[in-house]
C-alpha cells in the first residue's frame, strides 16, 4: 500500500515498470500504453492484460487512479512520489542508446 513518504523505488520490477509508464504518460492509459512503454507487444491480447492486471493492483494499493472509462492516471501524490517521467524512458527499448 502506498503511503505519504514512499517512493516508486520499493515497487517489485513489474509494477515499477508499469507505475512509471502511467506516470510518463500525456495523459489517462488503458493497458496497451503502457505494454508498449514497458516492451510488450501491445497486439497480443494476453500480453495487455498481464500489463492491466498490475495496473488494477496498483490501483487497489493507492498506487494509480482508474477513471469510469478504465483508463489510469497517477494520483496526485505522484510527484511527492518522486515518480518521474524520466523513470519510465529508460524502459523504453532503446532508450537511452544511441
Amino acid at each position: 500500500m502506498w503511503r505519504p513518504g514512499i517512493g516508486e523505488e520499493v515497487l517489485s520490477g513489474a509494477y515499477r515498470e508499469v507505475f512509471a509508464a502511467v506516470v510518463a504518460a500525456s495523459g489517462p492509459v488503458n493497458g496497451v500504453e503502457p505494454a508498449r512503454a514497458v516492451g510488450r507487444e501491445a497486439e497480443i491480447k494476453n500480453e495487455v492484460e498481464k500489463i492491466r492486471h498490475r495496473a488494477y493492483v496498483l490501483e487497489k494499493r493507492g498506487w494509480l487512479v482508474r477513471a469510469e472509462d478504465g483508463r489510469f492516471t497517477p494520483p496526485p501524490e505522484a510527484a511527492a512520489r518522486d515518480a518521474s517521467p524520466a523513470s519510465a524512458e529508460r524502459l523504453r527499448p532503446g532508450a537511452g542508446t544511441a
